[in-house]
């Protein structure tokens, strides 16, 4: 099977990947958009789940990485409720980590594990402890092939980075001890500059941020009246907004009008009044630089890079104050 990618190209996949790209569950991911409900607000916003899994698989694949590891990049996201992370918001799950509380029950009750078992894969061995795959999965800061898949595909798309900038990055990347150090310090820079975007200009977008609070808080209301169960949320986006839209609830429906056609609304400080307020999950990379026979992390290098990392680490603990207009 030929998979292609906009970021990575055209590859030839094993047949057991192929059979996992053609199940049922990761089929599902087509409509799980990764920036949840923000999509109905501004409809380029309209990444999903399935795109960044299948390009997860293939940065791991030309990095080197094993069949195995390739098989839990495509199933990393596999367990992704309606609308990603707006869950979490409905938890108030500080983490943004649900997907992964349930993805052991979820993948047990799906055809993931016969369909690993048919091709001799130990579907425990392999999908259920993501930190053993060192391309997969680092902790922060460090990059990792899903931290970097998610950044370029982002920003190739919103902000319109060129995809020979992208190219020439990848082309920076090394494997050195098990983890992704990048060949200067000026792509280290441009990393940061990079994420820097996703996570100050795309996540705490004021659109972004409104359609999560409005959506949240319109579960929230489903919930608490026994009109949506959690069960509903294992839907696709497009089920699961028509089950929203289709309860007898005038609030909920009011809140779903206001994604539709948001009020005027202005950002404001905490001193302020204001109607909505949200602090995300702190996230920043400070990647990993090869100086001659050294790994160093670009901030300890860089003094442009420390500024950059502040300001994201600043203005992440600052979060953002939203009032209407």
């Amino acid at each position: 099977m030929i998979v292609e990618d906009i970021l990575y190209g055209s590859f030839e996949v094993e047949e057991v990947l192929a059979v996992l790209i053609s199940s049922q569950e990761v089929q599902r991911l087509k409509d799980v958009h990764m920036a949840g409900p923000a999509f109905l607000i501004n409809p380029s916003w309209n990444e999903t789940r399935y795109e960044h899994s299948i390009g997860v698989m293939l940065l791991v694949k030309k990095l080197g990485g094993t069949v195995e590891e390739q098989i839990a990049g495509l199933l990393h996201d596999v367990s992704h409720t309606a609308f990603s992370h707006v869950i979490d918001l409905v938890l108030s799950n500080k983490a943004d980590d649900y997907h992964e509380q349930i993805k052991k029950e979820f993948i047990e009750q799906s055809t993931i594990p016969e369909l690993l078992e048919q091709y001799g894969f130990d579907y425990q061995q392999i999908l259920f402890d993501d930190e053993q795959w060192r391309l997969l999965e680092q902790k922060a800061p460090l990059l990792c092939c899903d931290r970097i898949d998610y950044t370029l595909r982002e920003v190739h798309r919103y902000f319109s980075v060129p995809l020979q900038e992208i190219h020439d990055f990848l082309k920076a990347i090394k494997i050195m001890n098990d983890q992704i150090v990048l060949e200067s310090v000026a792509w280290a820079v441009w990393f940061v500059d990079q994420y820097q975007k996703v996570v100050l200009d795309f996540f705490y977008d004021p659109r972004n941020i409104c359609s999560y609070e409005w959506m949240a808080k319109a579960i929230q209301l489903g919930l608490s009246n026994g009109e949506i169960t959690m069960t509903d949320l294992l839907l696709t986006d497009a089920p699961f907004l028509q089950k929203l839209r289709s309860t007898r609830s005038t609030e909920i429906n009011f809140l779903l009008a206001k994604i539709q056609n948001p009020p005027k609304y202005s950002v404001c400080s905490s001193e302020d009044e204001y109607d909505i307020e949200q602090k995300k999950k702190i996230r920043f990379v400070d990647p990993l630089v090869r100086l001659s026979d050294e790994i160093v992390s670009v901030s300890a290098i860089s003094k442009s890079a420390q500024l950059k990392i502040d300001r994201v680490l600043e203005e992440s603990q600052k979060g953002i104050y939203i009032k209407y207009d």
